[in-house]
Formats: C-alpha cells, structure tokens, sequence
C-alpha cells in the first residue's frame, strides 16, 4: 500500500514558533546547529557541542531523517540538498539533546529533486539514466558515479547526494538526486528507478522507505513505499524497481 502526504507551509510555521530557542547556547554541552545556503539548493550545516564527542545524531528535514556520527571534538559539517525553499533542520542526539536551525534557499526553484530514505542495510540505491542513457555511460547517475554539484550548477545535468552514516547502528539512510530543469537546454525524460542487490542483509525482506520529490510546480510531497526483496536463493540478483519513482519530464515548463 503506498499513500501520499503533502507537505504544508504550517508545519514549519509551528515549529519554528514551538521551538525558537532550542538549540540556544546556555553551555558548551549544548549543541549550537547553524545553516548556510550554497550554490545548487544545497544547505551547509554544521554542529558544535563539546559535550557530546563520538555520539550519534539524526538530523530532520521535511520528511527526511538522517543519521550521523559527531566527530572527536563533538561537532560535524556536511552539505545536505534542501527539500524546501523554507529549509528548517533539527538535530536530535542520542541522549535527546536538540538544535535546530533555518535558512531561505530561493534557488530550490531552479531544480527539481527526488530523495530515497531507507533504514539500515536494506542495499537500496537509487538511479537516474539522463535523456535515455544506458547504464554505466555518461548519463547514468548513481551512487558509483555521483558527479558534483558544480556540474548541475552550470545546467549540464543532475548530481546525487548519499547521507547516512554507516557507523550508527540501523542508521537512517537517504540518497538525493537533482536536476538544475530550469537552466538546463535538454528536454526529455529522466528514468528513475530503486534498485537492490539480494544478499543476506536484506533478503526474504519487506523493506519500508520513503520517496520525497519536491518539483518546481507542485512543491514537495512524500510517499511511502513497501519494498519486498526475493527469498535468499536470489542472491547476488539485482532487484530493479521502475515504479516507484515517477520519472522526471524536463521540457519548457
């Protein structure tokens, strides 16, 4: 069964109203969360909390639930792809400490996005073959060929972004794909699948995961999906999935 959930403007309204001061230095144990935006719709965040060296955090994002790891000095800095213009983060570490920062990314309307969220070793990737490309060519956009976000920046095609630590235990994952649609000069389609490898991690599995796609048009909206991964005979099989993602139509929108 799958539904769909839109996201609503009033969600973050609440929080941001709830939640004002979290995150407010009162001590170095308390963690101090910041947001930047940067080129390409992506925010920099970086935390900071002395008291919290080596510990594992989940970071929130509309929708979105990520796992990380703070480094020796309790702090962290990555660039997570924004999934609305209004970006609200949240933080949350393992002993229930909470920061939480926001940032405008006006440039989120240039591009059209699509997320993956999954937990633990579920072996989920998520693929994007430009403009009818074949696997393994130029066009095919995954995790073993990422590219940069400079080359979406320049309109010559999409990027993905991998998030989740595979240091926390039954770590929140998520993989990122997008495409610069509003200064790019191809039009066409961009087939998007899940694909999964059958091993002993995850099969004879039902895997429950999120897909998230904000578009220049109709803004965000969450689906989940019930993934169920072949008995363990099939390992080493690839699982491809077509459906779950509708595929992006990039033309004069």
């Amino acid at each position: 069964m799958t539904h769909f959930v839109r996201m609503s403007s009033w969600v973050a309204a609440i929080l941001l109203a709830v939640l004002p001061t979290v995150g407010t230095a009162q001590s170095n144990c308390q963690p101090v969360l910041t947001a930047e935006t940067s080129a390409g719709a992506m925010v920099k965040l970086s935390l900071s909390s002395s008291c919290h060296a080596n510990a594992a955090a989940t970071i929130h994002h509309s929708g979105m639930m990520v796992s990380t790891m703070l480094d020796g000095n309790g702090g962290f800095a990555l660039d997570f792809p924004a999934m609305t213009e209004a970006a609200l983060f949240m933080v949350e570490l393992d002993d229930g400490a909470v920061a939480v920062a926001s940032t405008e990314v006006p440039s989120l309307s240039f591009y059209d996005r699509v997320a993956l969220q999954w937990q633990g070793e579920a072996g989920l990737e998520l693929h994007a073959r430009e403009f009818g490309a074949d696997y393994m060519t130029e066009g095919h956009v995954w995790r073993g060929a990422p590219r940069s976000m400079d080359y979406a920046a320049l309109g010559e095609g999409g990027f993905l972004v991998a998030l989740g630590s595979p240091a926390v235990i039954g770590a929140q994952r998520a993989e990122v794909y997008t495409f610069p649609t509003a200064t790019t000069r191809q039009n066409g389609e961009i087939s998007l699948t899940v694909e999964a490898v059958v091993g002993e991690g995850n099969c004879n599995q039902s895997i429950e995961a999120n897909a998230l796609r904000t578009e220049r048009v109709r803004g965000l909206n969450v689906r989940t999906v019930t993934i169920e991964i072949p008995s363990c005979e099939a390992s080493g099989d690839i699982l491809v999935l077509n459906n779950l993602i509708e595929n992006l139509i990039i033309g004069n929108n």
